[in-house]
Parts: structure tokens; sequence; C-alpha cells
């Protein structure tokens, strides 16, 4: 009996449906003009103008290791019969997380009064998210025969939306600075697609599912018209509908504090983006329909790359999005919380070179009922006033990961960099990482005034 190519097809799927963070190296790079942004008690000394900082923030709990095995000197993946269920799905969490996120910042602005630092910015955010839960390749490896499976787990979901906000923090005394910073939110685009009920069947060499789900979606710009039978066509938008106002609005806060207890010792707290969104969803629908699966067996790595997947990629896409016949319903609002980090760190400057500190950070994000925290120790050298760099090392949820960053002054020009990411490597052909992963990216440029 042929096994099917549902589990590369559903992956592949998932994670084509969608791309802030915190700047770890905020603590230890001298002259980073957005360190409040990882801690609103950090200070800068004098004014600035920042424009422009793109920031970008991807997850995973999973990897291309988890689907592909070495066997007789090539690749095969875990469809081939060779590789049992058991060795196939204990490498699998129970539920498969994609997590996203993008910040870009269209501008920053800083002033110094006394003890006080002041900063006012607006920024576009985006975060989008992709659950595929475990027994879709329990199905594959099993059967539908052996156990009833709960496929409810699937959904993708993807938010997009403006922020506003100023950040005051205060140098309560020698040792201590408390800051914060308050934001005022307004959604541009949501969407949330989710399963509510997936029961799948086995005839001959064929799966059958039969699907519900839901789908809540809104736009700033256009508004999807039911036809006759009221049903949604995704395809066709009306521009006469336009929304006036924003599709949500909502509040967060950041909190920090900052303590140096003894000369060269820093140590920082932080709370990010505690708060949620009001969501007007103009469109809500509810569909139901079929879908069909055949495959191939024994799939090799070499047969992916040389297309053959992709036949049968296209066939349970266009399946699926054929069973995607929205039946419209009433418009719907929905309170949601947005991603947040928890923050803290220490750093110490060596007393017998200044310029060079050490020390570690700690941190965790929630997005989309996926956690995740981590560890790092830190090393950084900022010897001249125009370049600091810093690189750090550690382990987190998915495994080890390190990071690296430089900030450069040109005149009173800022340029700064900082990427990000885990162990393990990519599968060469097309870049997918072979274990879990986080992957971060930060670019910038600020002006001092």
């Amino acid at each position: 009996m042929k096994k099917i190519s549902i589990a590369i097809a559903a992956l592949l799927l998932t994670a084509t449906i969608s791309v802030a963070q915190t700047f770890h190296q905020a603590l230890f790079l001298d002259g980073y003009r957005l360190a409040y942004r990882y801690n609103p008690a950090l200070q800068n000394e004098g004014g600035m103008l920042s424009a422009g900082q793109f920031e970008n923030l991807t997850r995973n709990n999973f990897g291309a290791g988890s689907f592909l095995y070495p066997m007789d000197g090539e690749v095969v993946t875990a469809l081939h019969p060779s590789i049992s269920a058991d060795q196939f799905l204990s490498s699998l969490p129970q539920d498969l997380y994609l997590n996203g996120s993008i910040n870009y910042n269209l501008f920053s602005y800083g002033w110094r009064n006394g003890n006080a630092y002041s900063t006012l910015e607006a920024n576009v955010r985006a975060a989008y998210s992709a659950t595929l839960p475990k027994e879709i390749f329990e199905i594959v490896k099993k059967g539908t025969s052996e156990m009833n499976y709960d496929l409810r787990g699937f959904g993708v979901s993807a938010a997009a939306y403006a922020e506003i906000a100023y950040g005051y923090s205060y140098k309560i005394n020698d040792w201590l600075t408390a800051g914060g910073r308050a934001k005022l939110l307004l959604g541009i685009d949501k969407v949330n697609y989710n399963l509510t009920r997936m029961d799948m069947t086995l005839s001959g060499d064929v799966y059958m599912a039969d699907i519900e789900a839901n789908l809540d979606l809104t736009s700033r710009w256009n508004k999807i018209v039911p036809d006759e039978e009221g049903y949604l066509n995704l395809m066709s938008l009306s521009a006469k509908d336009k929304w006036k106002l924003p599709s949500g609005a909502g509040l967060a806060v950041d909190l920090g504090i900052v303590a140096t207890p003894v000369d060269g010792l820093t140590l920082s707290a932080s709370l990010l983006d505690l708060g949620g969104m009001l969501w007007y969803y103009g469109n809500a629908g509810r569909s139901r329909g079929n879908i069909t699966f055949t495959g191939v067996d024994g799939l090799t790595i070499e047969d992916i790359e040389e297309g053959r997947i992709a036949e049968q990629f296209n066939g349970v896409k266009d399946e699926f999005l054929n069973s995607l016949k929205l039946k419209a319903e009433g418009d719907k609002v929905a309170l949601e919380s947005i991603p947040f980090n928890v923050n803290c760190g220490v750093r110490y400057d060596m007393p017998f070179y200044k310029p060079l500190a050490i020390g570690a950070t700690a941190g965790y994000f929630h997005q989309s009922g996926m956690s995740y925290s981590e560890v790092r120790g830190s090393l950084a050298w900022n010897h001249f006033p125009w370049l600091g760099v810093t690189a750090d090392a550690g382990i987190g949820t998915f495994g080890p990961v390190w990071g690296a960053a430089v900030n450069l002054a040109i005149c009173r020009f800022r340029v700064s960099v900082g990427y990000e990411d885990g162990f393990g490597g990519t599968v060469p052909y097309n870049g997918w990482p072979i274990k879990a992963n986080d992957k971060s990216l930060t670019l910038g440029l600020s002006y001092d005034l």
C-alpha cells in the first residue's frame, strides 16, 4: 500500500502561509541607541534620531532532520518503509510550531532632561504563526485504524499593526534606574484559520478527510462581500466597502529596571509587550469540505530535489483550497494578546580592562501558544568610542544558540547589525534548518543629535 506524502506537503503548506524581537546584545553593545527596546530603563547620554531599523525573528520547534534519514549512502524521508513509526514519531513534538515576527521602525526620537530620558517612536509590526498537530504524521505512518485522531490543532494566523510608543526612564539615584513605555496599537490586517474537525479514513491507497474549519478575516483596505448563496469569495475584494476605521485597537506596556550596585556591575530586568488587541473581524466564515491524498512509497531526498513531490504537493494544495468554501457568518470581535518577552541580564566590566565585559542574559518568549526560553553567556569589547563588538552563546528550548552584533560610529551616525541563530546547519539545496531553529536579524541606523 502506498504511503501518502501528506507529511511533507502539509509541512510545506504550513510554512508558506505567512515573518518584535528583543535585541539580546543591547545590554553589552556600548553606543547602541535603541537599547531601551531591550529594557526601557537603559538610557542614552544624549538625544538621538533613528529611522528604518528592521528586526526579523523566526522560530520553529522542529527541523528537517526529523523527516530525513541517512540510509545506504542516500537520504530517505520519514515516509520510507524502513523507517519505523516509533523512530519517526519520537523525534516530533506534540504540536509543530512555526512562529515569526517583523518590526520596522518608521522613526525613533530620544531626548534627555536631567536624570530623565524620553523616547517617542512609531513602528509597523507583523506576527505570524502556524501549528500542525503530530497526529497528522501518526496517520501517515500508522493508518487510521489504530486510534481516533484529534487534528483540531491545525491552524494559521497572521497579523499586521501599527504601534506608537512613548517611553520614559528616570535615574532614581546613583545605582538605580526605572523605565517604562506605553504603546498604542492600531490593527491593519488579521487572519485566523483553524480546523474544528478533521475526520480521516483510508480506502486502498487513498486517504480521505472530512474537514470543518473557521476563518476570521479583517482588512483595513477591503471587505469581502458574500455572494447570493452567502459564500465568501476570497479572490474577490470589494473596494467600495473600505473600512473607515482601523481593524483593531489595543494597548501594551514595557517595564524595566537597571541597577548598578557596585562599580562595573549592571543588573537588568524587563517585561516587554504586555498587552493585547481588540480585533474586529469584518469577515467571518465557516467551511466544510472533503479532501483526498495519494502519495508515493520510499521517497528519497533525491526524488524531492528532482521535483517528484511537486505534483503530489500541488494536488494536495488544490484539494485543500477547494475544501475552503466559506459560508459567511456574522461579524466578530475578539480580544487577543500580542507576543511578549521577559528578559533579564547581568554585565560585569573587567576592573583591569574596562572595555572588556562579560555577562549573561536569560529570556522567555510567548506567541500563539508557543513558549521559548534561553540562557546565554556574553562577551563584549568596546575599546574604541566608534566601535563596539559583542558575541554570545548558550542553550535555548530548541538547542544551542549563538549570536553576534556590531555597532559602528561614523561621524554622528551609528550603524548596528545583529544576528542570532541556532546550531545544526541547513539542508543544502533549500536552506531548511536541520534542527529546531531560533533565528533573528537586526539592522539599524541612528543619528546623534
